[in-house]
């Protein structure tokens, strides 16, 4: 994740380009008076990260999740080429 951090004067100065920022950073946290007061944030990140807690909070999908993660620890991988030659009988 990249982050930008613009004062809210500075934003609403910037505010015909934050599309731009957006393109280089992922979020852009607007402060206040020094302090954290929101975020702007691309919408494709927002929509991966969305996608991603979603995933990882239904047990079924995070165990899925975890077994795949320790069959590549242990090399239990399957080249795609092969996978594809399996299933099409090749």
């Amino acid at each position: 994740m990249t982050s930008q951090t613009l004062d809210i004067s500075e934003a609403r100065r910037q505010f015909n380009r934050l599309d731009e920022i957006l393109r280089a950073e992922n979020i852009i946290k607007i402060t206040r008076h020094g302090k954290e007061a929101f975020a702007v944030v691309d919408l494709e990140y927002l929509t991966a990260v969305i996608e991603t807690v979603e995933i990882m909070s239904d047990p079924e999908s995070h165990q899925l999740y975890l077994d795949s993660l320790e069959d590549i620890k242990n090399g239990r991988l399957t080249d795609h080429e092969d996978l594809k030659k399996e299933i099409l009988g090749e």
